[in-house]
């Protein structure tokens, strides 16, 4: 089931209805984000270019920060990456799969709040001012076994956005509108501080030239 489920969230924006029934094509996402130390060496080989370091809360080349989760890096550099390691960016029904199950949870862990122990985010008091090493919160997991699904860093998806695609979108491995100027991006990063950000359904979408420090992306591969 994709989109705002509303037996379990009353915060459902009209950008994530329908609640609806997708069936999809075996895949595999990966576990963690991509890393900071990961995406380097990509870029050590000449293939990707470096992350922005503009933002002190970047993670390329620092120190320290190599399993963070690489950020200030834009679309086209996570799909470069994704291709170099044979893989592709996930789609959002995809991501969405990845990170709900097959009951409509409105978390990866189920339904129960939001909280400092299950994801990395500042909508409960929890005072992050940047990211988390990848996979630091495990009581987050989803059904599937994925860290960091929320929290930490949004996440790049293959997807262009349109708002209202749902109403429209095949129950058959949908892959998002053939065009549009903004990628869809998933899950809440460490920088929000409200817990709509944080439910699984949430979508919001950016140029996917932008490279903001609170965004990063993992890949995806189909079976």
């Amino acid at each position: 089931m994709m989109g705002c489920n509303i037996a379990v969230d009353t915060e459902c924006d009209v950008n994530e209805t329908p609640y609806h029934q997708v069936t999809l094509s075996a895949f595999k996402i990966d576990k963690y984000d991509v890393t900071a130390n990961e995406y380097k060496a990509c870029v050590d080989r000449g293939v990707c270019t470096a992350a922005d370091t503009l933002y002190t809360t970047c993670n390329y080349g620092v120190a320290g920060k190599e399993n963070h989760p690489i950020n200030c890096a834009d679309w086209n550099q996570a799909k470069a990456y994704c291709t170099w390691v044979g893989k592709r960016l996930p789609t959002e029904a995809e991501w969405e799969k990845a990170v709900r199950g097959t009951d409509g949870r409105k978390y990866p862990w189920g339904n129960t709040g939001l909280d400092c122990n299950h994801a990395v985010q500042n909508a409960t008091g929890c005072n992050n001012t940047g990211t988390a090493p990848v996979g630091s919160k495990p009581a987050g997991e989803s059904p599937y076994g994925a860290l960091d699904m929320i929290g930490n860093v949004l996440q790049w998806t293959e997807d262009w956005y349109d708002g209202g695609y749902y109403t429209t979108s095949p129950a058959q491995d949908p892959q998002g509108p053939p065009s549009g100027t903004e990628r869809v991006l998933r899950g809440g990063s460490w920088y929000f501080s409200d817990s709509f950000y944080f439910r699984a359904s949430f979508r919001t979408s950016l140029d996917p030239l932008y490279r903001y420090d609170y965004f990063g992306f993992r890949c995806a591969v189909s079976q």
